[in-house]
This record gives C-alpha cells, structure tokens and sequence, in this order.
C-alpha cells in the first residue's frame, strides 16, 4: 500500500499540506489504496500541524486521549479520514480500504492510533447496515474526535455467554429505560455513548435488542477499571433507569443477536489489521534500542513470521469486508493469530532489550503494552472459545461427548 502516485497525482498534490482534500479532489484523485497511503505519508510529513503526533508516547491513557483527538480533528478537517466512508454519513467516498491504508500510514510514521477509530471501525459499519439514520447523524462528530464511544456486552454473570444477560430494556413512553450492569467496557469512563446490548424479551438469543445509549445523563454511572500495567483501559457501567430514545434502537427489536454476530467480524479483521501494525512497528523500535544479538534471533524471527501471518490473514479478511462480504465464524481464526502474534512480540521485545526494558523510565510506555498483552488470550473472546469455534464450526470437528 505504499507505491508512489502517478504523475497526475504527484501534480495534484505537488504540495499536500497547502491543498488538503476536498470534496472535489476525493471523488477523483485516488485511484487505490496505494497512492492514497503516499499521499498520506507527504501530507503528515510536510505539514507542521502533524509533527506533535509522530513518536509521541502518551505519560497516561487519560493524556493519550486528549493529545490524540487533535490529530483526529487534524485528519478529518483536511479530509484524510474522511474517505472511505459514505458521503451520506459526512465521508467523501471511495473505496473503504483507504481507511486500513491510513492505519497503515500512521504506523510507518510511529504515530499512535487514536482509540476511537479502533471503536468506529467496529461499531459505525454495523450502524450503516442496522441504523443508517444514527451513522448518517453521528458519523462526523464521533470520527473527528468530538465525541467518543464505548460498547457494553458483557456482564459481571455473563462474559462470553451473551445469550444469559441480564440488563433490561423496558419499554416507557416513545422510549425506553435500561437497567442493569456492564463490565470491560474498552475506555468506557472516556465516552460519551455506549453501544449496549440488552435483554428486551425472554431468555435466550431472540430476547436481546442493540441499542445506542448517551453515558452523560442521570441514571448511569460509570466507574474505570485499572488494569495491571497501572491504566483505566475498562470500565464497569451502572445502569438504573437509563433512557432510551426510540430511534437508537440499532436493527429491531428483539434482533440484538444477529447484530452482535455482524459486529463480530469487524471486531475481529478491523481489530486485527490494526494491531499487526502496532506489532510491526514496536518490533522495529526494539531493533533500534538495542543491537541485534544471536541469541536474539529465534525468538525475533519467530515473532516477525506470527505478525506477518496475522498481517496476511487480516489483509484477506479487510479486502473481504471492503467487497461487502458477510463471513462467517473462520473470523475466529483472526482472533486466534492475534493471540499468537501478540504474545510472542512482546516476549521477543522484552527479552532483546534486556534489563534496560525494566529499569529505564524512559520506557514506561513500552512495559505498559507488555503488561497489557497478558491479557491476549482473553480480552474480545477467550482462545479457548475461539478454538472451539475454529473447530466446531469452521473444520467440523465432531463435539466431545
């Protein structure tokens, strides 16, 4: 994704920073993903707005979040991470991998993904299927940075078993009321809304119902979890009465499953193209803080081979997404690289930088991502729900008796 642009664009954009996209220029100036990414890269290159962004290292989760909304602002008011969405929606167009072209871009230039496009990419194409009037009214803000989202499915009782939760939603005047409690909601005390699902009917999958919910209003209380390398990554959510507009009801009534399931294959080729640009990218930077060691080269090498899987299987799995594909359960096996990859490029980083990984303050950054992919084969579906689903579903294995 990173060829230069023709001639005709290289004449187009003889100077990025001076001509930001407009709606008449992203109708007609790329052709692919590959001339978008090396535009990209001269635009966030030359224009000095970017430079704060490029190797910044957040001191917290908190500071991240506000530092980062003004290069989502930055991207969205120049028209970079417009593309790829839907014009009705506030996008300008165009094919939808320019969107994983930009992840890409960021990456190569050692600038952090905002979090709320990680959450966007999950959550915003399944509106535009589901609620197209939500999409079409809240893109804009929520992709500039405006505002940010969270999801809430899980619960204290009810992790990887949605079918048993517990969280009511009750019909009240042209609305609805919720209540109930979420955990692991992914920065949830940093969101204004929460995508959630909740139970409308009787037990089972045919009871629940996806609804969109403001965090900001009386009857909801959100409380941060603090996670082992010392951030609030999830956050419990306490829900007494809660309301909820009719029209933020996402799909119908009593089908929150089907939507959960479309969900979940964003979550997994979306989450994962991402991360194997995070991988990439910290692999290199271990290489930088210390020289390459022998006895450093398995574990290197193997990490490298996982990542590029990972980066292989996804690239298939976001191509498919792009075409409007519906898939299946193989979007396990994502999840399933993911694991792998992330595990051993951590254990490779940490075992080539040595004692400096532990000691040097100037590093906090790094242990913290360290510390948080211990928790990999748990976070977003357990590996073992995942294997089983592998091969139940994908290879057909026969069940244990």
């Amino acid at each position: 994704m990173t060829d230069p642009p023709t001639d005709a664009l290289a004449d187009a954009l003889a100077d990025a920073s001076a001509h930001p996209l407009t709606e008449q220029l992203a109708a007609a100036t790329f052709e692919s993903a590959s001339e978008y990414a090396a535009a990209l890269e001269r635009f966030l290159r030359t224009d000095e707005r970017a430079g704060v962004y490029i190797g910044y290292r957040p001191p917290s989760l908190e500071d991240s979040s506000r530092h980062m909304a003004g290069l989502q602002a930055l991207l969205f008011d120049t028209g970079w991470s417009r593309l790829g969405w839907p014009v009705r929606a506030g996008g300008l167009g165009g094919d939808p991998r320019f969107r994983a072209a930009m992840f890409e871009t960021l990456w190569k230039l050692d600038i952090q993904i905002p979090e709320p496009f990680t959450t966007l990419e999950i959550l915003v194409p399944v509106l535009l299927v589901f609620a197209p009037h939500l999409a079409d009214e809240l893109l804009p803000s929520l992709l500039r940075g405006d505002e940010g989202w969270a999801q809430a499915f899980s619960e204290p009782d009810a992790g990887s078993d949605l079918a048993s939760l517990r969280t009511r939603l009750e019909p009240d005047g042209d609305g609805y009321r919720l209540t109930g409690q979420k955990v692991w909601s992914t920065y949830g005390h940093l969101a204004q809304r929460s995508v959630l699902l909740a139970r409308s009917g009787g037990p089972g999958h045919k009871g629940l119902t996806m609804v969109l919910v403001d965090l900001d209003q009386t009857g909801v209380e959100v409380r941060p979890i603090r996670a082992e390398d010392g951030e609030n990554h999830f956050s419990e959510i306490f829900l007494d009465d809660a309301w909820v507009p009719g029209d933020r009801i996402i799909g119908q009534l009593g089908g929150g499953w089907a939507v959960a399931m479309y969900m979940l294959q964003w979550e997994r080729g979306a989450w994962g193209w991402l991360q194997q640009g995070r991988f990439h990218s910290r692999l290199q930077h271990a290489l930088q803080l210390a020289p390459a060691e022998p006895s450093h080269a398995a574990s290197l090498g193997h990490a490298y081979t996982l990542v590029a899987a990972l980066r292989l299987h996804t690239r298939e799995t976001v191509e498919r997404l792009a075409r409007e594909e519906t898939l299946g359960p193989e979007v396990s096996i994502d999840k399933l690289l993911l694991i792998d990859a992330e595990l051993a490029t951590w254990n490779a980083i940490r075992d080539h930088v040595g004692p400096r990984f532990e000691l040097d303050e100037e590093l906090h950054w790094l242990r913290a991502e360290y510390l948080f992919s211990r928790a990999a084969p748990i976070y977003g579906g357990s590996q073992e729900i995942q294997r089983t689903l592998v091969a139940q579903r994908v290879l057909h294995m026969p069940r244990e008796s």
